[in-house]
């Protein structure tokens, strides 16, 4: 038989309940035990004390007074659960007897304690034995041991042990069936959830699992899983439309220095054509290399699991050294950049990360922002965290493509704004920098009156 999971269930619930049978058998056994025990002993204290009060002394013997009622059958014959009765002297010779004794003797134990029964054999059958002090003006002068037959206590005994020992295994092996049954039941929605998942691949990625009836384990299970193949169907949606963009993104310099360079060629050229055609190529390149840098970047940060390099860095120097790297593009289209400061501490972050977010998104204020605008930096704290917003005064973005700005290459009507320049790779760039950082990234926009980009630092 295979170890499947469904033995395993089965296995792992037969031992659990092994011990549990095992405990509550040893429970049963004990209980009747003490209780057949404490009978035979009630019985066999009430004999001892009856005849302690028959004991006599003479000429320094004891005897039993009233002997003659002893003839009686429950003292003759072993059979009617006889009582044996025995009186011995301090070195534990045998003064006087009950006539059911015959020549036989009870065991003396010197260092028994009279109030201890044991467990003893007289003529090779069982039989349970107290052995009492006889006191005289306070002081122990022999023994008075009684004796009851046990026989059919031990066999009672013997019978249960039998029964639970026996019913044990017969016990663990219907149990384990049962088990095997009831688990096979349970974890069949298991074999339908992977026979659907075998027949999923990339090219149905949309097919889903079925969900069980009840909200159980297996429901949350097969919930799980369809929220994974969504993942994964978005993602792969999302690489197909990032690979086609890719691809157009990169061909169109591509084509563009293939046509100059072919126009070059097909006939002499001026120097000042030369030059015009070279700068465009040289352009063009510039264009396409940064465009390699960014996919490049974002491919890094997919494959980086954490940040390895914090440190403590001011915000607000951050945004002067971003403004610094873009006053020529402020200054020729006369924007305005307004920073407000509430004097917030430093930050724990990683610098190259903070100037990257920091950069695409004044970036982005600069490209989208007319002339003569003003763009405003708002560092402040909430809470224990520290807050930056950048609002600028541009074309805004439609709601609809609020959700999506984020996605690599995806550029809000681009169409109608042909002339300004980007590869639509910046924002999903602030997206992965803020995850790795855990920063909260959150944008608010309205058409035609500008937009605000909102940066949550993580505390500490």
């Amino acid at each position: 038989m295979p170890f499947t999971f469904k033995n395993r269930i089965a296995l792992h619930y037969i031992l659990a309940t092994a011990a549990l049978v095992a405990v509550v058998y040893g429970m049963v056994y004990g209980v009747v035990k003490n209780q057949v025990y404490a009978d035979l002993d009630a019985s066999l204290r009430f004999e001892a004390a009856k005849h302690m009060r028959e004991l006599v002394v003479e000429n320094g013997r004891f005897r039993f007074a009233r002997k003659e009622e002893w003839q009686e059958r429950e003292h003759r014959e072993v059979q009617v659960n006889p009582v044996f009765i025995q009186v011995a002297d301090l070195q534990g010779r045998p003064m006087d007897r009950s006539p059911n004794l015959n020549n036989a003797r009870l065991v003396f134990d010197p260092a028994a304690d009279g109030h201890v029964p044991l467990n003893a054999l007289l003529r090779g059958e069982a039989i349970r034995q107290v052995q009492e002090p006889v006191l005289r003006n306070g002081r122990p002068v022999g023994y008075l041991l009684a004796a009851i037959s046990s026989e059919s206590a031990m066999h009672v005994l013997q019978s249960l042990e039998t029964v639970l020992l026996g019913s044990f295994p017969v016990v663990l092996l219907v149990l384990f069936g049962i088990a095997r049954l009831l688990a096979g039941r349970s974890i069949s929605p298991i074999a339908a959830i992977t026979a659907t998942t075998n027949r999923i691949t990339q090219s149905n990625l949309a097919e889903r699992i079925a969900l069980p009836p009840r909200p159980d384990e297996l429901h949350t299970l097969a919930s799980a899983i369809n929220q994974l193949l969504e993942r994964m169907e978005k993602a792969v949606v999302r690489e197909k439309q990032f690979t086609a963009d890719a691809s157009h993104e990169l061909r169109t310099p591509l084509a563009v220095l293939k046509g100059t360079l072919e126009v070059l060629v097909r006939k002499p050229r001026s120097a000042a054509e030369y030059v015009e055609n070279i700068t465009l190529s040289v352009q063009e390149i510039d264009r396409l290399t940064h465009l390699v840098d960014q996919l490049l970047l974002l491919a890094r940060f997919d494959s980086a699991p954490q940040v390895e390099h914090r440190q403590e860095l001011p915000v607000l120097s951050s945004v002067h050294d971003v403004l610094h790297r873009r006053r020529a593009a402020l200054e020729a289209r006369r924007i305005r950049v307004d920073v407000q400061d509430a004097d917030t501490p430093p930050i724990h972050s990683d610098p190259y990360l903070v100037d990257l977010i920091l950069d695409n998104l004044l970036d982005n204020a600069v490209k989208y922002s007319p002339a003569g605008s003003t763009i405003t930096v708002a560092l402040d704290e909430a809470g224990a965290r520290q807050r930056c917003t950048i609002s600028d005064e541009g074309i805004g973005i439609r709601p609809e493509d609020l959700g999506r700005i984020f996605d690599p290459l995806y550029r809000s009507d681009a169409l109608a704004h042909k002339e300004i320049g980007g590869t639509g790779l910046g924002l999903s760039i602030v997206a992965r920098a803020c995850a790795l950082l855990g920063i909260e990234l959150a944008v608010a926009s309205e058409l035609g009156r500008g937009s605000t980009f909102t940066l949550l630092f993580p505390a500490g």
